[in-house]
């Protein structure tokens, strides 16, 4: 899939613009070598292992940013609205 490959080669160039060798990221997001190893070559891997590279490599909330957070529909805000309390006696 192009898009795993072109996330592994971000890493790939990130991981190496930084300065830190493969074996030590892996290390640091206490992964195998060879995981990391599959990442950077477009092969996929599982979404906890990703989180742990992504949060070693300072991009914690990548993953939460992906997708926005739900939205309450209007209908379903009017439904709310006449729930909430209007005083307190």
């Amino acid at each position: 899939m192009e898009d795993l490959k072109e996330l592994g080669e971000r890493i790939r160039n990130h991981r190496i613009a930084i300065g830190v060798k493969q074996k030590d990221l892996a290390a640091k997001a206490a992964i195998s070598t060879d995981v990391l190893s599959s990442l950077e070559n477009g092969r996929s891997i599982s979404t906890e292992s990703l989180a742990r590279i992504l949060r070693s490599l300072g991009y914690r909330d990548a993953l939460a940013n992906l997708l926005p957070a739900p939205v309450a529909s209007p209908i379903d805000l009017q439904k709310l609205a006449g729930k909430q309390r209007q005083r307190v006696r």
